[in-house]
């Protein structure tokens, strides 16, 4: 087991891959014993939980010392999130133009897909006003790539302590709020938060909670467009040609944001024929799902045609599913389809590079590449 769990933090994907081949769609996941789940109806069945098998709080809502919870104030926060961000977005959507201009004709990705994305989020995530020391801060957070936990020792400590002094400083910046009245203008993710939570959450906590939400506002974005642009290039497809739409879903398809959904067990019960019992977790695979070519043809090829029907031709859950699907999965969604068609607009795009591995930690990171972007010339 010892090396089968090496095995698995080296190359999760491939792993997984590995293991559904030889054991079929339901194994258990060598680091931590839970059960991995590709079998489409079983992972519904997981996912939709009708008799209450699992854990009721969502385990996206990690902060130090446990769970914030109740449910009651994690979907608060959901809802005033997607709110804030959905505002955003429909009253600046004219601003992804600029943003995309900003990043010039060579641009190294998917870095420069979370920069636009956090520059087009800016006064959503902390609006004027802000201290600028917190702002430029949050700027650095995106700027060292703090959103995606980095591999190496020396990498991992320069994250925690930039992590611990961000923490410190937003939840000072929480404080400082509760003590004065709302805003007159719009909020922003800070707000939200502030609001959606009971007056006595610790303010680490609340911190630690719109972090969570900042990471996950930014980095996915960058993320999906970035993953567009490198299957484009290496399937031949000219993104000019196929609706940004089609070519987010199918991007999403291929390399989901929430690609290992865990389920804690609350109840004894049995998925597939394996008995789990309380104290285990129970893992849906959307990337194994996704890849499923009893549901899609050519599964691993990146095909946004495949989109020009009525709906996807097999299971789809690139951000989750059931009660615990992301809250923000739509503005995610929308974002990046109007990054990719502000892209591709009129523009003659060329991939170089990204021939590595991917980087799996939370969400399935892109390798490195360099986008050529060549204005006027299509």
């Amino acid at each position: 087991m010892a090396g089968a769990a090496r095995r698995y933090h080296r190359d999760p994907l491939g792993f997984v891959e590995w293991a559904a081949r030889e054991q079929g769609p339901i194994f258990r996941l060598p680091d931590d014993g839970s059960l991995c789940v590709a079998d489409p109806d079983e992972a519904l069945r997981v996912l939709q939980d009708d008799a209450g098998h699992y854990g009721e709080v969502s385990g996206f809502f990690h902060v130090r010392g446990g769970l914030l919870g109740p449910r009651a104030t994690q979907v608060a926060i959901g809802r005033a999130a997607r709110a804030t961000l959905r505002a955003h977005l429909t009253a600046h959507r004219e601003r992804l133009p600029a943003v995309v201009a900003e990043l010039g004709e060579v641009s190294t990705w998917p870095s420069a897909g979370r920069h636009a994305a956090h520059r087009f989020l800016s006064d959503a995530l902390l609006r004027p006003g802000t201290p600028p020391d917190l702002r430029a801060l949050m700027e650095l957070v995106v700027e060292r790539d703090v959103l995606i936990r980095p591999g190496g020792l020396l990498a991992r400590t320069a994250r925690r302590a930039l992590w611990t002094r961000v923490v410190r400083t937003v939840a000072g910046e929480v404080r400082t709020r509760r003590a004065q009245p709302p805003p007159d203008g719009p909020g922003d993710l800070l707000d939200a938060v502030i609001g959606a939570t009971p007056p006595e959450t610790p303010a680490a906590h609340a911190a630690q909670a719109y972090l969570l939400l900042f990471r996950t506002s930014v980095a996915p974005v960058g993320h999906v467009v970035a993953w567009a642009l490198l299957e484009a290039a290496a399937g031949g497809v000219d993104l000019a040609q196929a609706p940004a739409e089609a070519a987010v879903r199918e991007s999403l398809r291929l390399w989901p944001v929430a690609w290992l959904l865990g389920r804690p067990v609350e109840r004894a019960h049995q998925v597939g024929g394996v008995r789990v019992k309380p104290g285990e977790s129970v893992s849906v695979c959307s990337y194994l799902l996704h890849r499923d070519e009893r549901h899609w043809p050519s599964p691993t090829r990146f095909l946004p045609g495949r989109w020009n029907g009525a709906g996807p031709a097999g299971p789809y859950l690139p951000f989750g599913g059931g009660p615990f699907a992301c809250a923000g999965a739509a503005v995610a969604q929308t974002l990046a389809i109007g990054l990719l068609a502000a892209l591709t607009d009129g523009a003659r795009l060329e991939v170089r590079g990204g021939h590595g591995r991917p980087h799996v930690a939370g969400i399935i990171t892109p390798p490195p590449f360099e986008l050529r972007a060549q204005r006027g010339r299509r």
